[in-house]
């Protein structure tokens, strides 16, 4: 419980002072700001712990629906900062700047250590969830951002933009890629999950043990 509060204070905290930009600076728009897909699974993670609490704190039993939330929203926040990992260290190479306030250092690799120790310490249990609806959001954020930044020219990532990446050719290979990354994480996040639950990997087909071992009885009225 304590790691769930812990989680929600930071990521609001961070949200708030993220949003300075926009309430005090007015250096950007709000808008702009929520277009962010890690502004979003900010959002989405502080939601997502809140309804936890909520849950615990009343003695209701998690439904199996929500074990699938809380993968996919730790799935979102963990790729987030990965991307964002990989954006940094090849910022020398790309000639992109990066400021980097502690706001977003907070959203980008704290939250991602909250989600997973969320997961370690409370793991969804029973039947594996399936891959593909990882991808529901993400790709309904993706088709908006595509038909906002028509409209505005403005595009929170590089490859989200067709002219950043060269086409509509290219950009589909970043959206595939993602697709990948995100599949990939979910699948990592979710056994992480399992393994922490204790959940077999398999289980057997068939019944073992002394009874499928023993031998058929003669019947009594047997000629032999």
């Amino acid at each position: 419980m304590f790691v769930r509060f812990a989680a929600i204070g930071t990521a609001v905290g961070a949200l708030v002072s993220r949003a300075d930009c926009a309430f005090v600076f007015g250096t950007c728009s709000l808008r702009n700001l929520l277009g962010y897909f890690t502004i979003e699974s900010a959002i989405l993670f502080a939601v997502t712990m809140a309804v936890a609490v909520v849950l615990a704190g009343s003695g209701f039993r998690m439904p199996r629906w929500f074990g699938f939330v809380r993968l996919t929203v730790a799935t979102y926040v963990i790729v987030s900062g990965l991307v964002f990992a990989v954006l940094m260290s090849t910022a020398g190479y790309t000639g992109a700047e990066f400021l980097v306030p502690l706001s977003s250092r907070i959203l980008h690799f704290v939250l991602p250590a909250f989600a997973i120790l969320d997961l370690m310490l409370d793991p969804p249990r029973g039947r594996p969830y399936r891959l593909w609806p990882v991808l529901v959001f993400p790709a309904g954020w993706f088709v908006v951002t595509l038909f906002r930044g028509a409209s505005t020219q403005w595009y929170p990532y590089f490859f989200v933009s067709p002219e950043a990446v060269g086409g509509y050719p290219q950009l589909t290979l970043y959206a595939l890629a993602l697709a990948l990354i995100l599949l990939a994480a979910f699948w990592l996040v979710r056994s992480l999950a399992r393994a922490a639950a204790g959940d077999p990997t398999s289980k057997p087909t068939h019944r073992t043990g002394p009874a499928s071992n023993a031998k058929p009885r003669a019947a009594l009225n047997d000629p032999a």
